[in-house]
């Protein structure tokens, strides 16, 4: 059984379809939407479509912010914009399909979906693929839920936090109460040891960057 990897393909395929149809939407409707489909979701349901090669390459952190700062990217099939709230363009990334899987998998849809700020580092789907199978379904056990939150909650900080604040030395601490540390190697930043691939997407509250390592390891 190949849990997560079920659970965040087919995912990925009813949450392309979700905000498509509800794209017109109020923020207040499109979240109330994303709950109703995190309930209803078939997790044993055959893998769709992981989701299509971004048509916009992801800058570097530290690179081309004003590029990365656009408000309409472009994002396979999906639009990402600053005014929908982390979870709904969460899930719009086809590289974050597994990510979303989690979070939906660990109930953390509400907090994504609330006021915020948020700062979001989302691990790529590359990250989950080279984590062994029976790791991953051990993660997803119901009696394993908090660790799985707790894991998730550490790559998640309270507070709107750029590419800009991300400094050599800088420390943040998690929701899941853990310490980040951050290191810049001429424009590259890493958190805790894993390299920022794309910094500051800008959502309605919060922003979010996509890491190629988990921050905090569940053990």
């Amino acid at each position: 059984m190949k849990t997560i990897r079920t659970l965040g393909c087919a995912l990925a395929l009813c949450g392309s379809v979700a905000l498509a149809g509800c794209g017109g939407g109020t923020n207040e409707e499109n979240a109330a939407n994303e709950m109703q489909r995190e309930a209803g979701t078939n997790l044993r349901e055959e893998p769709g479509s992981r989701g299509t090669t971004p048509t916009t390459e992801g800058k570097q952190a530290g690179e081309g912010r004003d590029e990365a700062r656009k408000p309409h990217p472009r994002i396979g099939d999906n639009v990402m914009t600053p005014s929908r709230k982390l979870m709904e363009n969460i899930s719009a990334h086809p590289d974050l399909t597994m990510f979303v899987g989690a979070l939906r998998k660990a109930e953390l849809v509400g907090l994504l979906n609330g006021t915020g700020p948020y700062t979001v580092f989302a691990p790529v789907d590359s990250v989950f693929d080279a984590i062994p199978d029976r790791t991953l379904d051990d993660w997803m056990r119901p009696s394993n839920k908090q660790r799985l939150v707790t894991m998730l909650n550490n790559h998640i900080v309270t507070g709107k936090i750029t590419a800009a604040d991300l400094t050599n030395g800088a420390t943040l601490k998690t929701v899941g109460g853990q310490q980040l540390s951050v290191t810049r190697k001429g424009n590259t930043i890493f958190v805790n040891g894993a390299r920022v691939r794309q910094a500051d997407i800008e959502n309605q509250n919060g922003v979010l960057h996509l890491v190629e390592k988990l921050l905090a390891e569940e053990k």
